[in-house]
């Protein structure tokens, strides 16, 4: 059904240029309306010259759309998979050359410290909105190794990194610490929401992608996000998602 479309079927759907295409895509795992200002901030840090403008179509508002030197890229903010699929879809339908997830996950290393880095080798999960795309993945869905090492060597000059695997989990208020255990003990680094979705669309499309995660709460050593700790911390946090940006838009929009 929808997956034989073609990108001119949704070009003409949504109203897009018959020749519109897309340079690459950026998202966020997350519900925070204010990282569209990160973007742009982030944008003009780095003295890129920028224009925005929201898609025309509503289904499309959640999308952010820049333009550097011609090239149309897609800043997506999507909390779990179910949307994020659909808009990643058209991202790469339309032509995207790179797709970079950035985000938090709760930690599952212990002695890991909040604030330092994941970039997954690959992703676990169960998820319909990764299986859809790759039916025989045995539930394990690879990230690009070329992107991803890229990236871990633009961040670790000033990041602990740690290149392991995650799992996609969809269902935050549903972990138990069976699960986290259970993960823990199994090598996986953290749980997030978005990177097997992410990982197994791409792979799909046959376009690279790669993630590059926070820890904010490191669940095996007992921390969650309700602790007074989690909230001390906040600044650092914050500078560390803005150094995020700065390494996956140098990379997504070099040639």
């Amino acid at each position: 059904m929808y997956k034989s479309y073609t990108a001119d079927d949704y070009r003409k759907y949504f109203e897009l240029d018959s020749d519109y295409e897309v340079e690459g895509v950026l998202v966020f795992g997350s519900y925070r309306k204010s990282l569209y200002q990160t973007l742009k901030d982030s944008l003009k840090q780095l003295g890129y010259e920028s224009e925005y403008r929201n898609l025309p179509h509503d289904f499309l508002e959640n999308i952010l759309e820049f333009n550097i030197d011609g090239k149309n890229y897609w800043f997506i903010i999507a909390y779990g998979g179910a949307l994020l699929s659909e808009y990643l879809h058209l991202g790469s339908l339309f032509g995207s050359k790179k797709n970079i997830l950035l985000g938090s996950c709760g930690g599952l290393k212990k002695e890991a410290k909040s604030g330092e880095i994941i970039i997954p080798t690959w992703s676990y999960a169960e998820e319909s909105s990764a299986k859809a795309y790759q039916r025989e993945s045995q539930s394990k869905y690879n990230s690009d190794k070329l992107l991803s090492e890229k990236l871990n060597q633009k961040i670790s000059n000033n990041h602990i990194v740690y290149r392991k695997p995650t799992v996609t989990f969809q269902a935050m208020l549903g972990e138990t610490l069976e699960d986290i255990e259970m993960w823990s003990n199994q090598g996986y680094a953290g749980v997030e929401m978005e990177a097997a979705t992410v990982f197994a669309i791409s792979n799909h499309f046959d376009v690279p992608s790669a993630a590059i995660l926070m820890i904010a709460d490191n669940l095996i050593e007992g921390e969650t996000t309700l602790d007074p700790n989690y909230q001390e911390i906040k600044n650092n946090r914050k500078c560390c998602k803005e150094d995020l940006f700065e390494y996956a838009l140098t990379e997504l929009v070099s040639n």
